[in-house]
Parts: C-alpha cells; structure tokens; sequence
C-alpha cells in the first residue's frame, strides 16, 4: 500500500533521514522505533506534507499511484486517503470545542459517512462523551477521541505519532490494544520498542537518520542497537538487569563514515568506523551480536535515619472537589530510594509537592530532617526547603535556554546567599550527577546538551545545596529509553554513596522494580500496597499491583 523508496529530508543541508525505505502493506502494522532525533518523525511527517517550509524532501512515498513526496496540494488526501494522529492528544483537539463538535467538522471536511457517536464507539467512548470538553476527559480518553478524529475520513493509513507517550502503563496497552483492532494500515513511531513490538507485524528501528534494522514480528531482533533498546527497557523481573546505551547519537547532519552506531557500540570494530554497512536482508551491520551494556548496580540500603516523615497526609482541591490524597503515611530514610508509583491521577506528584512546602496539605505533618514544615511560611519555610532537592519532570521546560550550565547549577546556591566558593560546590555537584567538570562543559547552554544530559544538569542543581532529601518528578519520563536507566544509576549512586533519601515519582513500575529500594503503590489517593521492591514484583498481594506489573 506504502512503498518508501530512498527518502531523505534535510533541513538547510543537514540530513535527518538519509536514503531510507520502507514498506506498509494493505492491514498491516509497522513500528518506526529510535531515540529522538533519529529522524522518525521527519519521515512520518514527510508522509502528510507537515514539515516546514525549509525542508528538502528528496525520493518518493508512493500511497498507490500517489507519490507522497511529490504532493504539493493536499486536498482530498491528507485526512482521507492517509491520517495522522498527532503527538499529545491536547495538542491535536481544540480546547474549547465538545468533543462532538469536532468529530462534525472532521466529518463535514472529509466526507466521512459515520455519525460522532460510531466513531467514538469505535474507539471505546460512549457516546456521553460528545459533549465533553477535552479537558474533561483523561489522557487515554483524549487519545481515543485523537484516534476517532483520525479515522473521520476513512483512511486506508494511519501514521501515529508517538501515541503512548505520557500515558499510563495500563492506559498505554489499551490504545496500542485498539490501533491494533482497526484492521487499516499503520505506520506507529515511537521511542518505547518493547511497547510497539507485540502489537506491530514489522519492526523498523532508526539511527542518525538510517534504518539499522527491519524485521517481521516473531523474528529475533540482530542489531545491537535494537538489543541495546531492549536491555534499556527495565524489566518488572528484578532478575532480569536494566541496562543503559552510553553515549549519544550524533547531532543532525553530523554523522561521521562508516557505521553511525559505532562510537557507541561495544561490538564495534576498525571496519565499522570506516565502511557504512548497507541494509541486507532487513541489517545494517557488519558485526551482529548481543553486546554486554552497563546496568543499574543492585545495593543493600543501609539502615539510616528518617529523612522525611509525612503522616496522615490528606488534601482536597476543593474548586474542583477532587479529594487527592486521603490519610496517607510515608517515611522516607537517608540511603534510600522510595518509588512512588501509580497512574494519572492517583496523587503521587501531589504528595511530592507536599512533602516539597509547594502544598499546603489539608490535614496531616510533614517533617524533614527532623524539623516540622507543615505551616511554615515566608522565610521559615523558605529554609527547611533549601534541604529539599527536586528534579522535574520535563528537562527541557526546567533550564532557562538563556542560562550556562554553570550559572544554572550554582542557581540555587546564589538564592541562598550561601557563603564561599560556589564553583567548587559546582564541580562536585556535577560530578555527583555524571557530568564533565571541565569549564568548556560549564560555559554550554541547555540547547547544546541531549536530554539525557540535561536531566543530569537538573540533578546537579537540586545536589548543589546539599539536601538531605531529592524528589524527583517523574524525572526519566520524558527521555528515551537507552538514557532512562542511566539516571537511575545516577540516583542509586547518590543514595548508596552519599546517604541522600530519594523519592522516585513514576508511573512505571518496572523502574520503580529496578531502582528502587522500596516501592508505595498510590491510586485514587490511598496506599494500596507497599513494601520491598523484589518482594512487591515478586509477589504482588493488590489487583491494581498486579496489572501493574503485566
């Protein structure tokens, strides 16, 4: 139905998919699997005619007779003959338009013969859902109705951008569980292998621009970087060890000769930098095998003493009603990693900002480092926070784009007015978070690092003022998965070697399993199980634990 042949798209010059091709048959499913900036979503949306006007688009998409790659006028195709489901449902539904209403206009611009309510039944909403405005609705919910705006024109190929990404572990296989029911052809992108692989009839995995891999469903996968993606996705087996791919893939158009995976590549040898292994019965490598990547290391917490104790913490939003936490109890001891898991929802980031004095909880006591927070205000507060480290969610949204590394990790230390030699407290704070300590690293600014390099600028901020406690975010959430694990050795390191407690907010139970020292399971505001990680995974006594943990 789909045949790419030798596609490229560069912008002002610079390659960011290179020479690739690629197939969708008529009903089947193909993952377009890599790390950001591999080129993924260039080729996707190359397909749909959505890439800026500075980009070059060279070879072709033929979608039967059409040539996807010539197309200049869209009408009648984008939308009917080929769809796109966008990234982050919010971004792609109108804020302030019902949800049937946007269905409507769909329907109307395309010709779509169905009626809002069947699409919405095709996706798995009631048709109570019509008149909902987006924010209504739940991350899954919004992405089905993202999905029912992108079937409206009756395409015959969805491309779907990044689908899952955000989303619960549970609501993440229920959407791939339906693009796999709509029987159409399917072109998914995604950074998360080992969620696409059971539903996709083909794999293809990019690097820097190039397919390194592409294979059928059942076959093993050769590469070894499609092996490095796996060993990166933690396990909720506790036996089975979570690895991390060092390094980084090369900046857009900075490839250099021969293999692009190769400087990172343990298997790699002298051929591999010099000759470029063209794709040979679905491999581009010269030397395929199962390399051995650095995992996170297993410790024993030593037995130290309470960092943070909140109790009977419960809090009401009361403007919407929403009761978040309801009477919950948590302790948090120095050496120590606590996962904090559960889904959307369930009050885990609103018990982080609590025990952080960015919350005033309704009821309940939050003490740190042996002193009370709840009630303090103005400057008493200000100071108990300063033993508060906190690394966010988004690394990209929490770095001024217009600060140095240097001025960013010593931020915190010039707000306290803290006394002595800052870039010596500098240094070690990036040293602690695995960064280089040379002064040409301190002079970068936050669009000159990878993601995973800025979470680790984060880090060494939040480590910059010595706290006694580090929360952090959902901190791995927004990185690819080859860097996810990396963090977390990061984080087990700063535990077991500098006895700071550390609580880790995630809505992934496997890397809760894998890096933690003991696991708090939160839904609907109340604890419904804790204890031991290798216990929890090995036994889980709770139903939401459980299917957790599928």
């Amino acid at each position: 139905m789909l045949s790419i042949t030798g596609m490229s798209v560069c912008y002002d010059g610079l390659p960011a998919v290179d020479r690739v091709s690629l197939d969708v048959g008529d009903g089947e499913i193909v993952a377009l699997v890599g790390e950001s900036g591999c080129g993924k979503t260039s080729l996707a949306r190359a397909l749909l005619g959505l890439l800026p006007g500075s980009a070059e688009v060279t070879g072709s998409a033929m979608l039967g007779d059409d040539d996807l790659a010539r197309r200049t006028d869209w009408a009648g195709v984008r939308g009917r003959k080929i769809a796109i489901v966008p990234q982050g449902a919010m971004t792609g539904l109108s804020p302030v338009h019902k949800v049937g209403a946007q269905i409507e206009e769909m329907l109307t611009l395309h010709g779509g013969r169905a009626r809002p309510g069947e699409l919405l039944d095709r996706v798995g909403l009631g048709a109570e859902h019509l008149t909902c405005h987006p924010h209504e609705l739940s991350g899954g919910q919004r992405q089905r109705v993202a999905i029912a705006l992108a079937l409206a024109g009756e395409p015959s190929l969805l491309v779907a951008d990044e689908p899952t990404t955000g989303l619960d572990a549970i609501v993440q296989r229920q959407v791939l569980a339906l693009l796999a029911s709509l029987g159409i052809g399917m072109l998914i992108v995604s950074h998360d292998l080992a969620a696409l692989a059971p539903h996709a009839d083909r794999v293809a995995v990019m690097y820097a621009g190039r397919l390194a891999e592409d294979r059928p469903k059942g076959a093993p996968p050769r590469h070894p970087y499609t092996l490095g993606l796996l060993t990166a996705t933690p396990a909720t087996d506790r036996s089975i060890p979570w690895g991390s791919v060092p390094g980084s893939a090369p900046p857009l158009g900075q490839a250099r000769p021969g293999c692009r995976f190769a400087p990172r590549c343990p298997l790699a040898l002298d051929p591999c930098h010099d000759v470029d292994p063209p794709l040979v019965d679905g491999l581009a490598c010269h030397h395929p095998g199962a390399p051995v990547y650095p995992v996170v290391p297993r410790s024993t917490p030593s037995a130290g003493t309470a960092a943070a104790t909140l109790t009977g913490i419960r809090h009401t939003y009361r403007r919407r009603g929403v009761q978040a936490l309801k009477g919950v109890d948590l302790e948090v001891r120095s050496g120590e990693i606590v996962g904090l898991v559960g889904e959307s929802g369930s009050g885990k980031s609103t018990l982080a900002r609590i025990a952080l004095g960015l919350i005033k909880p309704t009821a309940g006591r939050v003490v740190v480092d042996g002193e009370e927070l709840t009630g303090r205000t103005g400057k008493a507060l200000r100071l108990l926070q300063r033993r508060i480290g906190f690394v966010h969610q988004d690394p990209y949204d929490s770095l001024h784009p217009g600060m140095r590394v240097g001025a960013l990790v010593a931020e915190p230390l010039v707000v306290a007015g803290t006394p002595g030699d800052r870039e010596e407290k500098v240094l070690a704070a990036l040293e602690a978070a695995g960064l280089p300590c040379e002064r040409e690293f301190l002079r970068r600014f936050p669009g000159q690092l990878s993601g995973g390099q800025r979470q680790r600028v984060s880090i060494a901020r939040a480590l910059a003022g010595e706290p006694v406690l580090l929360i952090a975010d959902e901190a791995t959430s927004m990185l690819d998965v080859s860097t996810r694990a990396g963090i977390a050795t990061t984080l087990r390191s700063l535990a077991s070697g500098r006895g700071l407690a550390v609580v880790f907010v995630t809505h992934d139970l496997g890397e809760a399993v894998q890096a933690c020292d003991r696991i708090v399971v939160l839904r609907s505001g109340e604890i419904v199980e804790h204890g031991p990680a290798a216990d929890l995974a090995a036994a889980p006594a709770h139903p939401y634990t459980q299917e957790l943990l599928k």
